[in-house]
């Protein structure tokens, strides 16, 4: 027997009966119960076979099994490999040690559970990076990788240990902020922004990211959080590019005002051969209307 009390480093196993009864433990039963009930392990016996969560500093896993037409539930409780190591290194993304795309799976379908998440009581944020094809176009994918791994330090170093990063897919993200609403994911988010620029700046990069919210406040089911995050998301996008369109614009008017104003300048001074006052005046109004475009747009 383990002499163990909670925060032990030791393994502990318990197995139930069909009538959640102690039928062995490493521990003593009294222990055990502690366990079950601190753990909230009992909420979580359910028809499938295989249930994985973490709370607080346990990883607890949950196998159901059927002997002699019985049923029984195998429980494991390991604080000693919390997060990750020996249980749970499938669900870690390897470039940025947020949770990976199957972690996110998993807390969906119900597989694993995510204890904060249980409140029903959160935010949801969307990133994906803008600018990372003209990074891998630029400087390779080296360090198109190290860029997402900026991306994922940064999220870790602006979120609490009780909320959720996750790398979704490629250069998207997954944040879930608990007990938070919109209003501090915005802050959240503007503090992402701020700190992938800081280590951005430190590697010689311009990482450029969008981002999208969604809040229980309207929405409860994830994957209808997702997609509205998405859509959130992408509206940013698309400004960024209606205003990068709009600085192209203007900044062609201003090249073209400074050309004409330019070629008007030689003419006026007679350095242009041949030249009219008719020119001049053609020139002068054309002029006129570039920089009254050019005030419209600005």
């Amino acid at each position: 027997m383990y002499k163990v009390r909670y925060g032990t480093k030791e393994i502990i196993r318990i197995v139930l009966n069909h009538e959640n009864k102690i039928q062995y433990s490493n521990i003593n039963n009294g222990e055990a119960y502690n366990y079950l009930k601190k753990l909230h392990i009992l909420d979580r016996l359910s028809k499938n076979s295989y249930v994985q969560y973490n709370y607080g500093k346990h990883w607890v896993t949950i196998n159901k099994i059927i002997i002699a037409n019985q049923k029984y539930y195998v429980i494991t409780i390991d604080s000693s490999n919390y997060k990750c190591n020996r249980c749970s290194k499938v669900l870690v993304d390897s470039v940025t040690g947020l949770y990976n795309r199957n972690y996110w799976k998993q807390i969906n379908n119900g597989s694993i559970y995510h204890h904060p998440y249980s409140k029903k009581d959160f935010s949801l944020i969307f990133i994906d990076i803008d600018n990372l094809k003209e990074i891998n176009d630029s400087f390779g994918h080296l360090i198109g990788d190290k860029a997402i791994e900026i991306v994922g330090q940064a999220i870790k170093n602006s979120i609490r240990k009780e909320d959720l990063g996750i790398r979704y897919g490629g250069d998207e993200f997954i944040i879930l902020l608990f007990n938070q609403h919109k209003k501090a994911a915005k802050r959240v988010t503007e503090r992402i922004r701020r700190e992938i620029h800081k280590l951005a700046v430190e590697q010689g990069l311009n990482i450029q990211i969008s981002a999208g919210i969604a809040c229980t406040d309207c929405l409860v089911d994830l994957e209808d959080m997702t997609k509205m995050a998405d859509k959130n998301l992408y509206r940013e996008k698309k400004t960024k590019k209606e205003q990068k369109e709009q600085n192209n614009k203007v900044n062609n008017l201003a090249k073209e005002i400074r050309e004409i104003r330019d070629e008007l300048n030689r003419k006026i001074d007679g350095k242009s051969k041949i030249f009219t006052g008719t020119e001049i005046l053609e020139l002068s109004q054309k002029l006129d209307k570039l920089i009254v475009n050019y005030l419209e747009k600005e």
